[in-house]
């Protein structure tokens, strides 16, 4: 996996969790960001779902900015999730929720999609929707890593990590 500067040998680990805290979906991949997860965890987390025999749909996918590209959103399904994903990094999307005020409104139709999830974002909804990130997948990987002790990989190779991955999760 490529870092900044350097090649390291390690692995992204993706999950899917509901406001439950409940994972729905999880992989290990040798991508370095998340840019190109969405498409392919929300898929897993909708197949999961089905197996159990949930048939509820997935209502919204809230998302930080490593998930943020305008292709995610151009070839978004229209019958999907309604995505929330922040277009800067998580203390600067923060910093903008306290700082500018809520919108109000139609959307103008000129924004580019950028500036729309940007505004969607900056509502009263978006707001809520974004705030409870926080609160359902952030706590999920703290658990992992410091309540579980597992920090790194025990195995070698990436279906080894996919595994381990998948049962420590």
């Amino acid at each position: 996996m490529k870092t900044r500067s350097v090649y390291v040998q390690g692995y992204n680990a993706q999950a899917v969790v509901t406001e439950d805290q409940i994972i729905v979906a999880a992989e290990v991949t040798q991508e370095e960001n998340d840019v190109h997860q969405r498409h392919p965890m929300l898929s897993q987390a909708k197949e999961n779902l089905a197996v159990a025999g949930c048939w509820e749909r997935i209502e919204a996918a809230d998302a930080d900015a490593g998930y943020w590209s305008e292709a995610n959103l151009r070839h978004a399904d229209p019958e999907g999730p309604e995505l929330l994903i922040a277009t800067t990094k998580d203390w600067k999307q923060r910093k903008a929720m306290r700082e500018q005020p809520v919108p109000r409104g139609r959307m103008p139709a000129n924004l580019s999609l950028r500036e729309r999830m940007e505004r969607k974002l900056l509502t009263k909804r978006g707001r809520t929707r974004y705030k409870q990130r926080s609160q359902t997948v952030e706590p999920v990987f703290g658990q992992i890593k410091e309540a579980r002790g597992c920090d790194r990989f025990l195995r070698r190779g990436k279906s080894a990590c996919d595994s381990e991955w998948c049962l420590t999760s």
